[in-house]
């Protein structure tokens, strides 16, 4: 009744595609309120063979952009959206996050994508591992690579370096050059006032984690505005750098850092792996 139209299409091997139209009120209106539209289109199935996946292209009637849902049957961590550019290149949505029903993401108008099951399966990530659905998000849109082929080590130490690289990663920037594997991240995250670039091989602390990713929100338009009184309510809050408090107080007030099992902060604590993939979870599905 609102003018919303969807046609869906189904070969003889099964692979199906769906054209759904917008109409520009529906667009305005999502907007407005901050909500998602949910496309009122059959439920598709995501497959590990890009060839077979299925195929959605969004009309919006010449608005800029929306947020939707697609349908999936079935989604998990790793199900994930890809643009199909018009030189048929396919990019992933690092910020395609999974529902209940499906998978959201923000779409230009004409875009298409497929929707795909790109997950990955460590042995040292087995699906009763408390970090297993934050390791197959992070990895699946290709943050995050394990450290060797089948192995992804959750526990290992999270470095300067790779939350410079997996952050520009996120802002869709190619780190496959430059002369080690993360300039091309250190000179990101310079530009971009992310990190002030020392000390790439340094273990990352939670607070200089909370930092980089409160930075990065800043430049997104998030983080507190003007005079902001909240305060840190954890045992170990005076062991929080002053550099730090705001960013910690930011990612802790929007549950994107919680306390340590003992109830305590642990600024000064290493980052490992599983829990930085944990953290950039729920940090993007707050920006997103």
């Amino acid at each position: 009744t609102n003018g919303t139209t969807s046609t869906t299409k189904t070969d003889a091997d099964g692979k199906t595609e769906t054209v759904v139209k917008l109409p520009a009120s529906v667009v305005t209106n999502a907007s407005d309120k901050d909500e998602t539209v949910e496309l009122p289109m059959p439920e598709v199935t995501a497959t590990s063979d890009s060839a077979s996946a299925p195929i959605v292209t969004v009309d919006l009637s010449g608005s800029q952009s929306a947020k939707v849902e697609i349908p999936v049957a079935g989604v998990t961590s790793g199900t994930v959206a890809v643009i199909v550019g018009e030189d048929g290149e396919e990019t992933i949505v690092m910020n395609s996050i999974p529902t209940e029903n499906g998978v959201v993401v923000t779409l230009a108008d004409g875009d298409t994508i497929k929707v795909i099951d790109n997950s990955k399966h460590f042995a040292d990530v087995p699906d009763s591992y408390w970090g297993a659905d934050a390791v197959d998000f992070a990895t699946s849109r290709e943050l995050f690579n394990g450290t060797s082929e089948t192995a992804f080590t959750p526990d290992g130490a999270m470095n300067r370096a790779m939350i410079v690289t997996v952050l520009a990663r996120l802002e869709g920037v190619d780190t496959s050059t430059g002369d080690t594997w993360y300039d091309v991240g250190r000179e990101w995250a310079m530009e971009a006032g992310i990190s002030d670039g020392s000390n790439m091989d340094g273990t990352l602390t939670r607070e200089q984690l909370a930092t980089m990713l409160y930075r990065y929100a800043q430049s997104k338009g998030q983080g507190f505005a003007g005079t902001w009184a909240f305060q840190l309510d954890y045992p170990d809050a005076d062991a929080v750098s002053d550099y730090a408090y705001e960013a910690m107080c930011w990612t802790t007030m929007h549950g994107i850092i919680n306390g340590m099992g003992d109830g305590s902060l642990a600024p000064q604590g290493q980052a490992t792996r599983a829990q930085v993939a944990t953290i950039l979870m729920r940090f993007i599905t707050t920006i997103a």
